[in-house]
């Protein structure tokens, strides 16, 4: 059954939804333009003024993308929040910090009770979609900081009517204790915290089938995964998975999978519907430009619609998607969006060896592997000049088998399918019990050693 939430907007045409977009990326326009110096700078560069902006497509083409450094090289001259705070700072209710992730630095954005309002309803949207229900009991499970993500899921619980469990402070047995205790309906982790809750699951004997029976969903957020791990979640744990793509410069959680959930029922990927009401998203083309057809690759960038302190327009947030269309989900949603499962970033990307390697692609092919837990992966330079990847396994206590022959033909096996998969040769290796370090929210797996290890080149004469 299909679980609208909000039926003035889920129902309407494409045409009527799109044409609401318009109107508001037209007000969003006008609006940057008269009070912030920054986009107005970013106006005048570009040569247009907003009234020569007549369309969607005219906004697509004449206003360029921005990033990540105009926005930090914007807060040096205007500090704290810069140029593009368009509100009173004193109107201000609180200030999220991005991540960070790329190694550049943090993004400040201001947020107003409006914009902490409109951002409760988005996540009370995909709460509704997940199939939870106000009175629901719930565990928060990521990190709670300065960025949007983890913080804003917190308000939107709240706001929505959930019984909320701080949990990400305890440990994962008491993690597990406390769920015994006060049965969730509803829990949110990270897709890598998941895996480790299943292990301690397995290890300590829970059946959440037995012991969570009244669990409706599990939310994880933008990491690869393969189908065949996410139906062995679902499995496990008698329940729906399910996904939302967060962005803190666009106001946190603004695209989820619908009641299908993370695979469709005819075994195909889902994807997550942007909230495009409230947000006008472009997946582009990076070399060509050009945007993306239903399946095809690009990059994401996201205009705020809805965000009154620090709205942004055509932010380019580095982040590599798959485009899908509205009409590939059955849901009958006029919502387009991006395939489940799939979300990477450009930034995460490295040449090895002449080829294109995104860390994201190995996730998925090692994490499908019950007998993995956890792993960290190296490239480095070798004494001969040669390009080296090394990727070091923890396992699972006493998975597949403490005998030292049945590991080793699981690490040559899993050397295949990485290599299938990527099309990068790596040496897989046996780390042991505390080779590894554990990742758990947004920390870099992979390290990039190749200028630390790289010989000393000959002096000629």
């Amino acid at each position: 059954m299909t679980r609208i939430y909000n039926p003035l907007i889920e129902t309407m045409s494409r045409k009527d939804l799109v044409d609401l977009q318009w109107r508001r990326v037209r007000k969003l326009v006008e609006r940057a333009h008269a009070q912030s110096p920054l986009w107005r700078g970013v106006f005048e560069r570009a040569g247009v003024r907003p009234e020569q902006i007549r369309s969607l497509d005219d906004f697509r083409q004449r206003l360029p993308t921005i990033g990540k450094d105009e926005f930090l090289a914007d807060q040096l001259d205007a500090p704290p929040w810069g140029h593009r705070l368009m509100t009173d700072p004193r109107s201000l209710a609180f200030s999220f910090l991005t991540s960070g992730t790329s190694g550049k630095g943090q993004e400040v954005h201001g947020r107003t009770v409006g914009d902490l309002f409109e951002t409760g309803s988005s996540w009370a949207t995909s709460l509704y979609w997940s199939g939870v229900m106000p009175g629901d009991t719930a565990y928060h499970m990521l990190p709670l900081g300065l960025t949007g993500g983890p913080v804003s899921m917190f308000f939107g619980m709240q706001a929505y009517g959930l019984q909320v469990f701080l949990a990400a402070a305890l440990d994962g047995e008491a993690r597990l204790a406390m769920m015994r205790r006060f049965k969730p309906n509803f829990f949110a982790a990270s897709a890598l915290y998941l895996r480790r809750l299943t292990a301690l699951c397995q290890e300590h004997g829970v059946d959440p089938r037995r012991e969570f029976p009244q669990l409706r969903s599990i939310k994880i957020a933008m990491i690869g995964y393969e189908i065949d791990w996410a139906r062995e979640m679902e499995d496990f744990w008698g329940c729906k998975l399910t996904e939302t793509y967060a962005s803190t410069q666009s106001g946190a959680g603004i695209a989820s999978t619908c009641e299908h959930g993370v695979v469709l029922p005819d075994g195909r990927r889902s994807m997550m519907h942007f909230l495009e009401h409230k947000l006008f998203f472009e997946v582009v083309n990076p070399q060509s430009g050009k945007p993306a057809e239903d399946g095809e690759e690009g990059e994401l960038i996201v205009t705020s619609l809805d965000r009154e302190a620090s709205p942004v327009l055509r932010f380019a947030t580095g982040d590599k998607v798959v485009f899908r269309s509205h009409c590939s989900c059955p849901c009958g949603r006029p919502f387009d969006g991006i395939e489940a499962g799939t979300v990477a970033r450009y930034d995460s990307m490295m040449k090895v060896r002449g080829m294109n390697f995104w860390p994201e692609a190995a996730d998925a092919v090692v994490f499908k592997h019950a007998e993995v837990d956890d792993y960290n992966g190296i490239v480095r330079v070798a004494d001969n000049g040669r390009e080296v990847v090394e990727l070091r396994i923890r396992f699972k206590d006493g998975v597949p088998t403490d005998d030292a022959e049945t590991r080793a033909r699981f690490l040559k096996a899993l050397e295949a399918e990485l290599k299938e998969n990527t099309n990068v040769s790596m040496r897989v290796l046996d780390a042991g019990s505390d080779g590894v370090q554990s990742i758990t929210y947004k920390e870099k797996r992979w390290k990039d050693l190749r200028r630390q290890s790289s010989p000393t080149p000959p002096t000629g004469g």
